[in-house]
């Protein structure tokens, strides 16, 4: 509850919570259009000024020699051995070296530089669990480059690490790439319910300081409130409506213009 104080005699008084929905009521247009407002601009931002990126992902397998023995100690060994592997590849196809022949197979169209900035690798699962998969994820301006750049990656990984790595190991590509069908970002509906959010919120607040803040004494009732003191009567402002003038008497009334 919030109290308001009187300079004269120190009264106060709370506000009830039928007045903090009076509040709330009188100022609800006020949000509700600051919500749309804000929605509306954000909409706008992020759906004609915000470049879309598409994403693309390859999921690359490493696979022992061994892997098809029948002993089950030698093929848990196996799997350890390989999912150990995957911080290492994903080690060496994040370097120079990688981003350079990826940058030779697409033609050159695209920088090393630029190609490290795009294409990513991740070791982990969904549930953070370490397997023998990992994760190439590219990101591009259209569906089609995301697609032709993962395609790309799906084939010179493989080759760059058995140039690296020439062990009893081989990498394999489990889950090809396929060309997005929705942009990865700017997530538009998303951000534009943020946005209405927001306004909707910052209006609240303002539309409280500022009733917080009136000193103003808006009804009779706070009058009482304040200084304990009965209201007699009260004089209406009647601005430029019409209003009835009368003697006392109910039959004689006149009309009159404010």
């Amino acid at each position: 509850m919030e109290n308001y104080s009187n300079a004269e005699n120190k009264d106060t008084y709370e506000i009830s919570l039928s007045e903090i929905f009076k509040i709330f009521k009188r100022g609800l247009w006020k949000m509700l259009l600051a919500a749309f407002v804000f929605a509306l601009i954000a909409f706008t931002y992020f759906n004609y000024f915000v470049p879309k990126t598409y994403t693309a992902k390859v999921k690359l397998y490493v696979e022992t020699a061994q892997s098809a023995q029948e002993n089950a100690y030698n093929a848990l060994s196996n799997y350890n051995y390989a999912a150990a592997l995957v911080n290492t590849y994903v080690e060496m196809l994040s370097t120079n070296n990688f981003y350079e022949k990826l940058s030779e197979n697409l033609d050159e169209k695209y920088t090393a530089e630029d190609l490290s900035e795009i294409v990513k690798f991740s070791n982990e699962s969904e549930d953070d669990v370490q397997t023998e998969v990992f994760t190439a994820t590219v990101l591009g301006g259209s569906p089609t480059e995301a697609k032709v750049i993962a395609d790309s990656v799906a084939d010179t990984a493989p080759g760059v690490i058995s140039s690296l790595k020439n062990d009893d190991t081989e990498l394999k590509i489990v889950d090809n790439a396929t060309v997005p069908t929705a942009p990865s970002s700017p997530k538009v509906a998303r951000n534009t319910l943020l946005a209405a959010a927001a306004g909707f919120i910052l209006m609240l607040i303002y539309v409280f300081i500022r009733e917080l803040m009136d000193n103003k004494i808006k009804y009779s009732a706070e009058l009482t409130q304040i200084n304990d003191i009965p209201v007699l009567s009260a004089v209406p402002d009647f601005g430029s409506e019409k209003f009835l003038l009368t003697d006392g008497t109910d039959t004689d009334i006149t009309e009159s213009e404010a």
